[in-house]
C-alpha cells in the first residue's frame, strides 16, 4: 500500500537553495552537482509524468553507485585527489545554486510528455565513459572555481 501511495503522489521538488550542498570537501561538492544534474530531471519528470517515476527512480538509483565509484576512481588519480581536503567557498555554491535553479525553470516550461521519455531513454543510455567524462568536467569546473576565487587578483 505504501509502494503504491508512494508512486501515485508526486515528487516535492526541492529547490536548489533549499538542499543541503556540501561545503567541507571540492571532490563531494563536485559529486552532488553531478548527481543533482539527473536528480533535477528524475524529480521533475516524476512529478508531471508519474507513470515513469518507477524507472526513473531505478536509473537514478543505478547512476548514483555508477558516479560513486567512478569518482572513486578520479578521487585517487593525482589531478584529482586533493580536492577530498579542499573546503568550497560560498561563492562557488551560490554560483551552482543559481545555475541550477535556472535548469529547474527552465525544465518546468517544456512539455514533459516529449521531454520526459527522450530524457530516461537518454540517461539510460549513457555509458561510463560519457559519466566519467561529465564528472571530470565536474571536478575540473570546481577546481578551477577554486583556483580562480584564492588567486592574488581575485579578492
Amino acid at each position: 500500500m505504501f509502494l503504491i501511495l508512494a508512486l501515485l503522489l508526486p515528487t516535492s521538488v526541492i529547490p536548489a537553495a533549499e538542499l543541503a550542498w556540501p561545503s567541507n570537501s571540492a571532490s563531494d561538492l563536485a559529486i552532488f552537482v553531478s548527481t543533482l544534474r539527473f536528480r533535477i530531471y528524475t524529480d521533475q519528470c516524476s512529478a508531471k509524468v508519474p507513470e515513469l517515476k518507477p524507472r526513473f527512480e531505478s536509473l537514478m538509483d543505478g547512476m548514483n553507485h555508477r558516479i560513486q565509484a567512478i569518482s572513486s576512481d578520479l578521487l585517487a588519480s593525482d589531478l584529482f585527489k586533493d580536492m577530498k581536503d579542499k573546503p568550497v567557498p560560498a561563492q562557488i555554491i551560490a554560483a551552482f545554486m543559481d545555475s541550477f535553479d535556472d535548469v529547474r525553470h527552465n525544465l518546468e516550461r517544456l512539455d514533459a510528455a516529449s521531454v520526459c521519455p527522450a530524457t530516461l531513454q537518454n540517461f539510460g543510455d549513457m555509458d561510463d565513459d560519457a559519466l566519467k567524462s561529465g564528472l571530470t568536467q565536474s571536478f575540473t569546473a570546481v577546481q578551477n572555481m577554486i583556483q580562480k576565487l584564492n588567486s592574488p587578483g581575485a579578492r
